[in-house]
């Protein structure tokens, strides 16, 4: 009984073995298995993203991301089902799920693994997304927005403008030209000095009231086409009927035949560009005195000499009243006679074009000014209208009591020939800070004042644009006096005495 009862123990103790046996060796077979079907599944993905993958230890320490930023984590290869919400979101910036969520060693920081498909990645999308480096610097400061002033009525313009008239004193300060007596189409014209200092000393004959009438092409008995008796004129004669003129580009002297012929051919060489505050050229950064920049074929003149001019023929001027305020701009070319009404331009003072026209100098033309005027030989090739024509048409709508704006308006009125004694200036109405006889540049009041740019193409200036910035720099001042006056008005309301019988009432 005993031996029997020892063999069943045996025997339980052997199936017991034999058990264990099986099921370490069905373990280990199931462990070969999924390490082979494993390195099929790296070896497809290997194939599919052209790089092998890392291996990831199961360590502790490889789970945890690094501190460094620059450690690119490797991908996961584990499960990609996952129930917990923060385990079924994507990265942004990354395509794939979330894998893995843990803290930093510091346990300040959270860090997390995405699951990237390197084929669904999008470089541009990636590279849009990528966060953009912060510009600390300063923005620089924009310029200040355009701003057109608001429009008023006439009446209103009028009135608010009255103040601003030029007296007769002032007109002849600034150049405008008078007339001589009343109902005549002759004027004089004072020119100031320039303010900078010339290169060459000028020689100008003064004015004589009572010289004689000069006669072209000989003497005062002569009528110029010659007699029977009288003999060819000789080159002294040709020098001493010539005339001195100074050039205003190069400030340098030439002589002229009466007859507007150059005795001399001589090249002119010159700055274009204003004198700045350093004394420096704005056209080349040269400094002052320095040889020109620029080259024309002749000199040129303006028309007039520094200090008295006239008796000037060929002006005119309104006979009847007609209302109206208008802003003029004209254009000049240079003749053999100087200065000369090449193109003009009128709006009325709800900024509408009134007038505008292209005019045919009367004499040869030597330089078209182009850079400033904008005029070109086609331009004024098709020009029908003259000075005369033109000086028609603008006395249609102005009259005596006719209000007309413009910047350095006494140049435009000398080239139009046009005696008028109703005018606003806006170098008067916004003087420079040094004094007469400096005078600011439209194209710096409209940067400053109004913020907006002018004569800053290079085809040249346009009167009409011109014409219309005159107008605004007009407004704007009438708009701050009238906001200067209704402040005013509200200060001394303020400061009234106290009266209880008006308090009480």
């Amino acid at each position: 009984m005993v031996d029997i009862q020892a063999g069943q123990n045996s025997n339980v103790f052997l199936l017991a073995g034999i058990t264990v046996l099986v099921c370490a060796i069905a373990h280990f077979i199931y462990k070969l298995l999924g390490r082979k079907n494993e390195e099929a599944v790296e070896h497809e993905s290997e194939k599919d993203t052209g790089a092998p993958e890392k291996q990831e230890t199961k360590s502790t320490t490889a789970e945890r991301p690094s501190n460094r930023k620059s450690k690119k984590l490797a991908s996961w290869s584990g499960k990609h089902e996952f129930s917990h919400p923060w385990l079924l979101k994507n990265l942004k910036g990354h395509p794939g799920t979330v894998l893995h969520v843990d803290f930093s060693a510091n346990g300040k920081f959270m860090a997390a693994t995405c699951d990237e498909t390197i084929a669904t990645v999008d470089a541009a999308s990636a590279a849009a997304r990528r966060r953009k480096p912060r510009d600390r610097r300063r923005p620089p400061t924009s310029p200040p927005s355009p701003s057109t002033p608001q429009r008023i009525s006439t009446e209103e313009l009028v009135e608010a403008l009255r103040p601003h008239l030029l007296s007769p004193e002032r007109m002849w300060a600034l150049g405008y030209p008078l007339e001589i007596e009343p109902n005549s189409s002759k004027a004089v014209v004072y020119i100031n000095p320039p303010p900078r200092s010339r290169t060459t000393t000028l020689r100008y004959t003064a004015w004589d009231v009572n010289a004689p009438e000069f006669v072209p092409g000989g003497s005062q008995g002569d009528s110029g086409r010659g007699s029977l008796g009288s003999s060819p004129r000789s080159d002294s004669d040709e020098e001493a009927d010539a005339v001195e003129h100074l050039c205003v580009r190069c400030d340098k002297m030439f002589r002229m035949t009466r007859e507007g012929e150059y005795l001399s051919e001589e090249s002119c060489l010159y700055h274009w560009g204003r004198c700045s505050g350093d004394y420096r050229h704005t056209c080349c950064n040269a400094p002052l005195g320095a040889r020109g920049c620029s080259s024309a074929r002749f000199h040129v003149w303006s028309g007039t000499r520094p200090g008295m001019n006239g008796p000037l023929e060929g002006y005119v001027r309104a006979r009847s009243p007609r209302g109206g305020v208008y802003a003029i701009d004209a254009e000049m070319c240079y003749t053999t006679a100087g200065f000369e009404l090449a193109s003009i331009a009128v709006i009325a003072a709800d900024g509408r074009l009134v007038y505008r026209s292209l005019v045919k100098p009367s004499s040869p033309v030597v330089d078209h000014n182009t850079r400033f005027s904008g005029i070109r030989p086609r331009d004024l090739a098709r020009a029908t209208k003259t000075l005369r024509d033109v000086q028609n048409d603008i006395l249609g709508f102005v009259g005596t009591d006719t209000i007309l704006i413009g910047h350095a308006l006494d140049n435009d009125l000398r080239a139009l020939k046009l005696l008028h004694g109703a005018v606003v200036d806006t170098c008067a109405l916004y003087p420079h800070a040094r004094g007469f006889p400096l005078r600011r540049s439209l194209r710096v009041l409209c940067e400053e004042l109004l913020g907006r740019s002018v004569q800053r193409g290079s085809a040249g200036h346009s009167p009409l644009e011109d014409a219309r910035a005159a107008m605004d720099l007009v407004l704007l001042k009438v708009h701050e006096e009238r906001a200067k006056r209704t402040r005013i008005t509200t200060q001394l309301s303020m400061l009234q005495p106290y009266d209880p019988l008006i308090s009480a009432a």
